[in-house]
């Protein structure tokens, strides 16, 4: 890996600041998501759920069972990795940008901060896809197994496809959210965590119907793709790692875990000189990892066939 700067012309005059393709800031797992931090490689997950049952009068004889149960968070290492020789932009920047000296191995600090808001931007989004696109046995996103993966190979989960529609258009997607949030167990449709996930252009698609509707009311909390549903506890939430799947699920957001070993894995970033060779590396490193709970509260929409 180098610099590729076949196009980045030698010094004449240059702005100080230096520009970036537009960096990635859809990171929305992190809104509702339960993170575990301190993972190594595998870790199991308690969790119980009861059923209470009163019976009538005193003296009663103990009734009922506590279920507790243990899931597996696994998580797998990663490692962002580039180098490249500072020495190839001495030509390209005024000598008052750089340190004086031949064995100078700087770059502008413009540079440099511009170059690591890039780098971080792009492990956060490849980590926010892997999240949820994740499949070991696919092509793209092979760190780990998903969400999308986990949940469709766990027969307990709620199918919110109750019509079998077989497109989402701007004249049913309320329909079809509605319908996601009716087959929600009652306890979960309750609670003030539900949320219903679902991609930029779904989440885009529901807003224009609400236009449409006369129904949409402008809030400053829709700017981080989240809206209220009128008429029910749900919110509806915007998740990059949905987008273009054409999928949608609901629960409660902490039955969505995310296992790292560091909760700021993927802002931690080290560059270091080789002089040995000159060459200036960059790595990134961390761990990541997903896992589903009480799959039997989330409900998953899939498009008919």
């Amino acid at each position: 890996m180098a610099y590729d700067l076949t196009n980045f012309n030698d010094y004449i005059a240059r702005q100080k600041e230096v520009l970036t393709a537009t960096l990635f800031s859809g990171g929305d797992t992190g809104k509702f998501a339960r993170f575990i931090t301190n993972v190594k490689g595998s870790t199991e997950i308690p969790y119980l759920f009861s059923e209470a049952n009163p019976q009538a009068g005193t003296c009663v004889n103990p009734t009922g069972d506590v279920t507790g149960e243990t899931i597996t968070l696994s998580v797998k290492p990663y490692t962002e990795h580039k180098t490249w020789c500072n020495d190839d932009l001495q030509t390209k920047f005024p000598a008052t940008e750089l340190a004086p000296g031949s064995m100078n191995n700087d770059a502008p600090k413009a540079w440099e901060e511009a170059l690591i808001d890039s780098e971080l931007a792009s492990v956060q989004k490849f980590l926010e896809l892997t999240r949820w696109q994740g499949d070991t046995a696919g092509s793209n996103y092979t760190l780990f197994d998903g969400f999308i993966k986990k949940i469709d190979a766990n027969s307990d989960v709620v199918d919110g496809n109750t019509t079998s529609a077989t497109e989402i258009t701007i004249d049913n997607v309320r329909d079809l959210v509605d319908e996601m949030r009716d087959a929600a167990p009652i306890d979960v449709r309750e609670s003030e965590s539900f949320v219903i996930l679902v991609g930029n252009e779904i989440f885009d698609l529901y807003i224009k119907a609400e236009k449409k509707a006369n129904l949409y009311h402008y809030e400053p909390e829709h700017k981080n793709g989240e809206y209220r549903i009128g008429g029910s506890g749900a919110t509806l939430m915007k998740v990059r790692g949905l987008a273009e799947t054409k999928r949608m699920f609901a629960s409660i957001g902490s039955n969505f875990v995310v296992g790292v070993d560091s909760e700021a894995d993927a802002e931690n970033i080290k560059m270091v000189l080789d002089e040995v060779t000159d060459k200036t590396h960059l790595k990134i490193r961390g761990k990541d990892g997903v896992q589903i709970v009480n799959p039997q509260e989330i409900v998953e929409f899939t498009l008919s066939v």
